[in-house]
């Protein structure tokens, strides 16, 4: 399907024009409250998602996902710094008779200071750690199963940072099949003083995949694949203006595969992508471009990696994406935002464009039941 990019761009310059404080479809994390402590509260936490993928690659399919994830659970609070949480997450998409996926959640939450968080168990997943999409595929919130580990949270006046490991797999003696975990790191350190009106500073993230393990009888090689991004970021906070902020940002990306055997063609590979934006109260817009040579990754986007399919005959070393994400959120009531997402993505090689489009309820409340003395 042809589609033109002016019109498209047009449209959502004056959106965002009329209509971000940084905002996401994916949060449900409850921040701390010292007046919770001795509490036991209900929390439900809802995602309806609908998300069409109109894709136009050599290798890439166009998906449909609609349904919901709904994550209802018992949040008690023993003292003012320390909160349990447990409950299930449930997911389903429309048109199946039983949930896809369904799991128990329990978290042990400490926060050790104002600065420093432990969680240990289900982990926060909101926004995504903040990881970019050439290293983490946003769509992987809904379509797997929820993380679990250990997370520590940091944050500052001058350095904010989301440290954790992923366990996916755990495996016994004798299992037959390896041991799978990620491990990631993303923060942001801020150059300047925290009262100027322009914000410098350093965003960087890190991935790292691992598969293996040594007391499996499973004969799989052993995996592991690094992906680093690090750059520059300056944001202009603007007062008495329908635009509350624009940036500029620019990212160096790498990629190793330090595998027995190698999963991708390519075992090293670089990538660059500088972007601007602008956010308002309600949307926020950005536009960049991509350009990568023999770059993959281990859980980021298949648009922005390069690839090899022999069986098809399909071969690049480079990728150049030109790249347009636009995002509005409207608050119905207290915990209940309506959103939906338009990305764009035009391959300049190719002349091939790919787009997505969706829709987000995200439903997030609390209800207190009672008063409960620990010990």
């Amino acid at each position: 399907m042809k589609i033109k990019l002016t019109p498209i761009l047009l449209f959502l310059m004056i959106a965002a024009q009329v209509s971000f404080a940084q905002k996401s479809p994916f949060q449900n994390f409850k921040e701390f409250n010292p007046k919770d402590s001795s509490k036991l509260f209900f929390r439900f936490d809802n995602l309806n998602f609908v998300k069409n993928n109109e894709y136009n690659g050599d290798y890439l399919k166009g998906t449909t996902w609609i349904g919901y994830m709904v994550t209802p659970k018992l949040v008690y609070s023993p003292t003012s710094n320390f909160r349990i949480e447990a409950g299930a997450r449930l997911q389903k998409y429309s048109g199946r008779e039983n949930f896809t996926e369904s799991e128990p959640i329990f978290s042990a939450i400490y926060a050790a200071s104002k600065k420093v968080s432990f969680i240990m168990g289900s982990l926060n997943q909101d926004k995504n750690h903040n990881l970019s999409e050439p290293l983490f595929d946003p769509e992987r919130y809904f379509i797997e199963t929820g993380e679990n580990g250990f997370q520590l949270l940091y944050k500052s006046n001058k350095l904010k940072f989301d440290t954790w490991i992923n366990w996916e797999k755990f495996i016994l003696d004798n299992d037959p099949f390896q041991e799978r975990f990620t491990f990631g790191l993303t923060g942001d350190w801020k150059l300047n003083s925290e009262s100027s009106k322009n914000n410098i500073s350093v965003p960087f993230e890190i991935m790292f995949a691992h598969r293996g393990g040594e007391i499996d009888t499973s004969e799989g090689s052993v995996q592991t694949i690094g992906n680093f991004a690090s750059g520059l970021k300056f944001e202009r906070t603007l007062k008495n203006s329908k635009i509350k902020s624009w940036y500029f940002k620019a990212m160096g990306y790498y990629f190793s595969d330090n595998s027995s055997e190698k999963e991708f063609v390519y075992d090293k590979g670089h990538a660059f992508y500088p972007q601007i934006g602008i956010s308002t109260k309600k949307s926020q817009l950005s536009i960049g471009y991509w350009n990568a040579y023999k770059f993959a990754s281990s859980r980021g986007s298949e648009l922005f990696t390069t690839r090899v399919i022999p069986e098809e005959n399909f071969s690049e070393t480079r990728k150049q994406l030109a790249t347009l994400n636009y995002y509005y959120e409207h608050k119905v009531a207290k915990g209940i935002h309506l959103g939906g997402k338009f990305d764009l993505y035009y391959d300049l090689k190719n002349s091939k464009e790919n787009y997505a489009a969706a829709i987000y309820l995200r439903i997030n409340g609390d209800f207190f039941l009672k008063n409960i003395k620990w010990n």
